[in-house]
């Protein structure tokens, strides 16, 4: 007795929803052969047939007399196909994925903006060489912060370094990491976050070690920040709806982030390692952030205006750490 065909409901490869999925295939199949089918084309005939190629099976591709097309296998091996098509349906569910977010394909601002960030970097060291108390007065002090209320100093801090291999340091991992934040969220929005991202980053750093006191400084901290942000962006895509992927590959751009975490955040011997995690942490979820705000308003990827929010925050801390201490 001939085998009839079973329509299969794979979201890779679903059945041609014009045809009888329950009928008799039309030609009929051979004793010992059996039909899968019927599919909308044979593009995705073949998709599964690749399925089956790869568990070094064979089959014909046949076209259905009243529609369709089937693809004839082994009746001795259908209940192992089936398996396979399966598991093949689980990992591919919602594949290809909606693509993420668009790269600003006109930022004119981007190069200017990793300029200005190796000017402020510059001037504000040269300050500090010329008068010793501006870096006093703008480290991050665990103690001022939460038992005098100087909560301007994880900001200020940011732009201050302990000596030249220090700025010179930030400067260039500064500028790289800048370079990819500004493709991906525009150097409007990039740059607000990357602030936002150090700042949150050593009041957690200060946090953890408060109440024993612990001071830090440099734009370390914002730099692994923006590496967050990278991770996070990824992330969001991966976690919206039509993008839910299988868990291992939902970690795979967590997974890098830490790599990259761990070989460039842990050298060096007076670093403040913890800085650099909690930076890498906070930026996380700003990156998150920051995919929802230009999923919602794309504009936003080249708006020039943003650029002043990060030198506004900047000036405000300074302009707070001076007035209290002056």
């Amino acid at each position: 007795m001939l085998s009839t065909a079973v329509a299969i409901d794979f979201p890779v490869n679903p059945v041609a929803e014009t045809t009888d999925q329950f009928a008799e295939p039309q030609p009929a199949p051979p004793p010992g052969v059996f039909a899968i089918g019927p599919y909308a084309s044979p593009k995705r005939a073949r998709e599964h047939g690749l399925v089956i190629l790869a568990m070094r099976l064979t089959y014909e591709l046949v076209d259905g007399e009243q529609g369709g097309y089937y693809l004839w296998v082994d009746e001795a091996e259908k209940d192992a196909i089936y398996d396979q098509l399966a598991k093949y349906q689980r990992e591919n569910k919602n594949w290809p994925p909606r693509p993420l977010t668009a790269l600003p394909s006109d930022a004119p601002a981007s190069p200017l903006s990793l300029v200005g960030y190796a000017l402020v970097l510059i001037i504000m060291f040269a300050a500090q060489s010329a008068w010793p108390r501006f870096t006093e007065l703008g480290v991050s002090i665990n103690t001022k912060i939460f038992d005098g209320g100087q909560w301007q100093l994880p900001m200020t801090a940011l732009t201050l370094h302990g000596g030249l291999d220090h700025v010179i340091s930030n400067l260039v991992s500064g500028i790289c990491f800048g370079f990819l934040i500004n493709r991906i969220f525009g150097a409007g929005l990039a740059w607000t976050l990357f602030v936002l991202s150090g700042y949150v980053g050593n009041v957690l750093n200060a946090w953890f070690y408060w109440p024993e006191y612990h001071g830090s400084l440099g734009a370390s901290t914002a730099i692994f920040g923006a590496l967050g942000m990278l991770v996070g962006h990824a992330l969001a895509g991966r976690f919206s709806p039509a993008e839910r992927a299988s868990l291992k590959h939902r970690a795979i751009p967590l997974g890098a982030g830490i790599i990259i975490l761990l070989l460039t955040g842990f050298s060096g011997g007076n670093t403040d390692v913890l800085a650099h995690v909690w930076g890498f942490v906070a930026g996380i979820p700003l990156g998150a952030l920051g995919y929802y705000l230009l999923s919602r308003w794309p504009d936003l990827s080249r708006s020039k205006s943003l650029l002043v929010v990060p030198l506004l925050l900047i000036a405000l801390a300074w302009g707070i750490t001076v007035a209290m201490n002056g």
